[in-house]
Order: C-alpha cells, then sequence, then structure tokens
C-alpha cells in the first residue's frame, strides 16, 4: 500500500467502482452510448492509477465520472426500477444480518455519496432498535440537472481532519437522538427512489423491510 493512501481511499475506489456495475447492469452490459460522455473508471490497482500528489481530488473526480455514466443509465434503462430490484437482490444474497453494524458496514461498501468529509450519508438506530440511513446532503441532484465536469473536481481538498484509516460515516452513530433535519419536508429525488428500490431488493431475503422517509431517508426495521 502505497504511503498517501490509507484505507478509506481503497474504499472509496471499490465504491466507486461499483456503482460504475450498476450502470452496466441497467444498460444490459451495453455501455456504448454513455461511454461517449464518460468512460467507464479503470479497475485496475488504485496505485497504478491515482495522482498520489491529489488523491482527494482524483477521486471526488471518478465520482463525477460513474454519477454522470449512472444518471445516464437511469434515464436510457428498460424498466430501470425493475432492474434496481434486481440488482440489490442479487447483492444481497447470503449476506450477514446479524446486526446492524455488520448490516451498515456491508452495505455502506455499495452506496456512494460524496466523499467521507461530505457527511452525505450516516447511519443510526433509533430508540426502538430501528436503522436509519439519513441523508445529511443530497449529492446526487446536480448530476441530474448540471453538466457537470469531473476535470473541475480536481481541484477539491478534503477539510474534515480525519486520518486515512478511518471515518466516522462509516460507522453506525453512537448518539441516542434521531435528527432528521429534513423530516419536516418531503424532499423529491429520482436517484433516491432508485436506491429505495435498491434497498427493497438487497433486503428481500433478509428478516428486515425497507421505508422510505420523506423522500431522502431510509428506515430499515423487522418485517
Amino acid at each position: 500500500m502505497s504511503e498517501n493512501l490509507g484505507p478509506i481511499h481503497y474504499m472509496m475506489y471499490d465504491k466507486i467502482k461499483f456503482q460504475d456495475e450498476i450502470t452496466a447492469y441497467l444498460l444490459d452490459n451495453d455501455t456504448s452510448e454513455v461511454d461517449k460522455i464518460a468512460n467507464a473508471v479503470s479497475k485496475n490497482p488504485l496505485e497504478e492509477l491515482i495522482d498520489q500528489d491529489n488523491v482527494h481530488g482524483w477521486l471526488d473526480s471518478k465520482i463525477d465520472v460513474v454519477e454522470k455514466r449512472l444518471n445516464y443509465a437511469l434515464k436510457h434503462s428498460n424498466n430501470p426500477k425493475e432492474k434496481m430490484f434486481e440488482f440489490g437482490k442479487k447483492i444481497g444474497q447470503n449476506k450477514n444480518f446479524d446486526d446492524f453494524n455488520q448490516i451498515f458496514t456491508d452495505l455502506n461498501m455499495y452506496l456512494l455519496d460524496g466523499m467521507p468529509c461530505d457527511n452525505g450519508l450516516s447511519a443510526q438506530v433509533d430508540e426502538i432498535g430501528d436503522l436509519y440511513l439519513i441523508t445529511n446532503t443530497n449529492l446526487h441532484t446536480k448530476y441530474e440537472n448540471e453538466d457537470i465536469n469531473p476535470a473541475d473536481s480536481l481541484d477539491n481538498v478534503c477539510e474534515g481532519g480525519h486520518d486515512h484509516d478511518h471515518h466516522e460515516n462509516f460507522e453506525v452513530s453512537e448518539r441516542n437522538q434521531i435528527n432528521l433535519e429534513n423530516k419536516s419536508k418531503n424532499e423529491k429525488s429520482t436517484y433516491h427512489d432508485f436506491r429505495y428500490e435498491f434497498l427493497k431488493g438487497y433486503f428481500s431475503n433478509s428478516p428486515y423491510d425497507v421505508e422510505m422517509v420523506n423522500g431522502v431517508n431510509f428506515r430499515i426495521f423487522n418485517r
């Protein structure tokens, strides 16, 4: 492992590559048209690809790439909601659903919400024992509404002050009270509508069910 790279960077690279797997699945593995918009992210080892003097900016720019590609796929796929459910069901096979910490550790490797320091997604268990996936900031709508240039993100830097071995957003919070800042409003998010289908598929053979809360959050609870 490079001295400039930590576990968080490899985890982010896996999440980025997985989002391109969703794109390919939605397009029945024919990515010829979306490749004209943005080439797929390479699957070569990260240390062979990344600009190690600009780790954060490089990863952020690749998030832009796969977000643009997924946005195209969601708009041009045949039956995208059905496919997202099927894909989630496929990914959720033979998973360990024993406890919410394990569930989120695994599930978080598939959910891409910007870089960890963007604080796009967090997880928390409420007082009755339900798991919430909380969208703190919807980082996906800009790809639906703007023509994002990945090169612009190369100048982004991380201001989180954390190390590269661990980030608190990669584990279930131990705070006692759920605080959904957007609970009073019902945010419309096409991206989260599709994420809902993925999550329903993911948990379809588990002891849990999923409910969308106000458009961008999800409650996972015992059936």
